[in-house]
């Protein structure tokens, strides 16, 4: 797979330890500022190299997971909070769709949990659109990320 993929296989058990390759920054509703978390794991599908093929080639399309660590500041309730958000991505060339779930702690408020969608356009600039459940708390954000492993797979 490593010759005819665009993603090596993991090979050794360091491989699934997940890295801090990617971070993200912006605002909106709440202010953000985070890490992504990859591992060689984090490639669930990356389309594999057409046999007739020569030379420099990038895949259309790839299915990644990945953790995101999260400071934010909600400007509704005034409070900060920590958050843990996994999710699931699928990247066609330079655009992607994002889905998952978030949970965390936030300084007035206490434990709470939500979901999020998220669109990522040209791989740096992204749409999140997302709620939180003991808030009561719907949110946007419009966030700048650079990831290695998301550009990488698409850089020939």
């Amino acid at each position: 797979m490593a010759e005819d993929g665009a993603v090596p296989p993991p090979e050794k058990k360091v491989d699934y330890l997940p890295r801090p390759l990617g971070f993200e920054i912006g605002g909106g509703s709440m202010v953000v500022a985070g890490v992504e978390w990859w591992s060689m794991a984090s490639f669930i599908y990356v389309q594999k190299r057409p046999e007739n093929v020569k030379g420099m080639w990038a895949p259309d399309d790839a299915l990644v997971w990945f953790v995101r660590t999260r400071y934010v500041y909600d400007f509704k309730d005034h409070e900060h909070g920590v958050l843990l958000y996994p999710n699931i991505e699928y990247l066609h060339s330079l655009f992607g769709i994002a889905v998952g779930p978030q949970v965390g702690w936030f300084s007035s408020s206490g434990f709470d949990y939500g979901a999020a969608v998220r669109l990522d356009l040209m791989l740096i600039l992204n749409i999140e659109v997302g709620y939180f459940f003991e808030k009561k708390n719907p949110y946007v954000s419009f966030l700048f990320s650079c990831s290695i492993p998301k550009i990488g797979i698409f850089d020939p």
